[in-house]
């Protein structure tokens, strides 16, 4: 209908508002007429002169178009940032060449000028997946996705097209001929028309998006009914469902989880993994596993190892394995003590080691003051001995377990300290005669 000029355009719609079926023979009409021009022969090309803007090829049925003057333009839709396959801003321009049945799609700065990229056929014959999806995080943009096999002159390595749309923009500029419809619905309905066939890839239904990494590279897996696509830095991957054979977890933590594809390839299966996804995305992409009827045996056993970790049962997983080179980690996950570093932590014990300074302020003054004579006098005790040998005696040595250095038998032996022991017995909760079994007091 954009072809049409703007006030025939213009009868059409009023006509279609108070007749809202008559848009599929209107359609239907403008299609036929469109291909009745396409198959009519030219008068300037039985006059062997080429079409304006199109210059012939000597010897060869190929044409290097300089411009889209003189070509029957359909839909175009201005100033879009194209993504891919290289960064710029044109027009996308929906046509048909004369003297050619088959629509063109050309990304351009006008149609003067001469295209930067045409896909001369966009039918399924060149054209292998075509779709709108939504830009993450950004609800005002949508992006044209097109992979195909050829361009004009195979030109930027037949790269896939990515196109950002202004869906807010072209939907109030569209807003007239939309008729309540969504303009993804309006485009993919158009185009339709002259055999170019685009998926509705916006999220709803069946169809979501996770983020996810490829290698080191981040984008996003879209989940459509009949796709997978990671996209959109190079390379952009589209897999068909058919192809796919399994989709199976690993390196799963407790915040993220990869994710690795089975894809039949030419007879054999390649794996295609990505990382780093956020386990809240794991129902969602479980409920397509199972809707799609994938293969989930690789995925009941990284779903046990999931469910053993949260049980801290044997062989939780990485998780656990990381946990265990931390010190301590291995005590946390196994739930257990080791009796061996038990052993060795009641080897080196000594009295004194708790944080606890082991004093008691419950008393009066006088008594702290006693304490503080009682000291005094061990300390002076200490001092006589030290200064009347140079060598002092084996069992005089402080060693571990007697780190004060008392013995029952010594005539120096004071009862105060005898209750200060007493007093440390009750505040940390062991036994002398305990502590004495294992010979760790001589008393």
């Amino acid at each position: 209908m954009q072809s049409l000029p703007k006030d025939i355009q213009k009868d059409i719609r009023k006509v279609i508002l108070d007749f809202p079926d008559s848009e599929r023979v209107f359609n239907t009409l403008i299609k036929y007429y469109t291909d009745l021009i396409v198959k009519e022969p030219d008068q300037k090309r039985k006059q062997n002169e080429p079409p304006k803007g199109i210059t012939q090829v000597a010897k060869s049925n190929n044409t290097a178009v300089t411009s889209l003057e003189g070509t029957n333009i359909m839909l175009q839709l201005p100033d879009l940032s194209v993504q891919s396959p290289f960064r710029k801003k044109l027009n996308l321009v929906f046509g048909a060449f004369p003297g050619e049945k088959r629509a063109y799609l050309a990304l351009t700065k006008s149609i003067e000028s001469k295209p930067e990229l045409i896909l001369r056929d966009i039918t399924k014959d060149n054209v292998n997946f075509a779709a709108i999806l939504d830009v993450p995080e950004k609800k005002q943009l949508k992006q044209l996705l097109i992979t195909y096999n050829h361009n004009d002159g195979d030109s930027h390595k037949n790269d896939p097209i990515l196109v950002q749309l202004p869906y807010e923009q072209l939907t109030e500029q569209f807003n007239p001929i939309l008729e309540g419809k969504s303009l993804v619905k309006y485009l993919t309905t158009q185009l339709s028309l002259v055999n170019f066939n685009i998926l509705d890839g916006c999220i709803g239904g069946n169809t979501f998006m996770i983020q996810a990494y490829k290698g080191s590279k981040e984008g996003y897996l879209y989940f459509l009914p009949d796709h997978v696509i990671f996209g959109f830095r190079k390379p952009i991957l589209i897999f068909d469902s058919v192809d796919i054979e399994s989709i199976t977890y690993s390196s799963i933590t407790r915040l993220t989880f990869n994710v690795s594809l089975g894809v039949n390839t030419n007879g054999k299966t390649d794996t295609f993994e990505f990382s780093m996804i956020d386990q809240k995305e794991f129902e969602t992409i479980d409920k397509y596993n199972k809707m799609k009827n994938f293969s989930d045996k690789s995925m009941a056993d990284e779903l046990k190892a999931q469910k053993q970790l949260k049980n801290n049962t044997e062989n939780p997983g990485n998780l656990v394995e990381a946990a265990k080179m931390v010190p301590g980690g291995k005590q946390i996950i196994d739930g257990v003590d080791n009796e061996e570093d038990d052993e060795e932590d009641d080897a080196n014990y000594q009295i004194g080691d708790s944080d606890d300074d082991h004093s008691d302020n419950s008393g009066d003054e006088k008594d702290l003051e006693d304490n503080d004579d009682d000291e005094a006098d061990v300390n002076r005790s200490t001092d006589n001995s030290n200064s009347n040998t140079s060598s002092p005696a084996q069992s005089e040595i402080i060693t571990p377990g007697t780190g004060i250095g008392i013995n029952t038998g010594s005539s120096n032996f004071n009862e105060d300290l005898q209750q200060e022991l007493l007093d440390l017995q009750r505040d940390l909760n062991f036994d002398i005669d305990e502590l004495q079994s294992a010979g760790y007091m001589n008393i």
